[in-house]
């Protein structure tokens, strides 16, 4: 969206691609197409509450004290996590461990980082199972808290830094 917008940002994890896409639409079309798009983008909301309070949905999280919040550091949460300022040797930011920290009452479903399998730890779960990398694509069925996972058609981005451990699918390709 920030790219969209004009504003100067880092191109990684997939972000050249998409916008080689947009680049690559008719010059008609590339500039309200992706007006539309920063507008669709910036209409989302950052996290769901559902079942009265009792689960939160955020792509990389969501601390109990921003819970039901909107503003620009939310969003942010929301989206990305909470990064040190440092970067690793892959140049991909440091992440602090929020779910580490969590404490809320609420029971928080976030992905983002990739892992084998769903991770618990604190009232969270991280179900990032690495599809894009060739891992599963994974759900959580809930009240039950019981996951759904499926293969991988095809390894979709080598990652920038190792992947953890992701069997190599098993589903046909199509």
């Amino acid at each position: 969206m920030r790219k969209l917008r004009g504003k100067d940002v880092q191109i990684t994890h997939g972000l050249g691609n998409s916008l080689a896409e947009i680049d690559a639409l008719p010059a008609d079309l590339r500039e309200p197409f992706g007006k539309e798009l920063a507008e669709f983008l910036d209409g989302l909301v950052s996290h769901y509450i559902l079942d009265d309070g009792k689960l939160v949905v955020a792509h990389a999280g969501m601390k109990a004290e921003m819970q039901g919040r909107g503003s620009g550091k939310v969003r942010d949460f929301a989206l990305y996590g909470e990064t040190t300022g440092e970067t690793d040797e892959f140049g991909l930011p440091m992440r602090f461990n929020w779910a580490a920290e969590y404490r809320g009452q609420a029971m928080v479903v976030y992905g983002h980082t990739p892992v084998p399998e769903p991770e618990w730890l604190n009232r969270t779960v991280n179900i990032d199972t690495g599809c894009v990398f060739g891992g599963k694509l994974t759900a959580l069925r809930y009240p039950e808290k019981e996951f759904v996972s499926v293969p991988a058609c095809r390894t979709y981005c080598e990652p920038a830094r190792p992947a953890p451990s992701f069997p190599p699918s098993t589903r046909p390709p199509r």
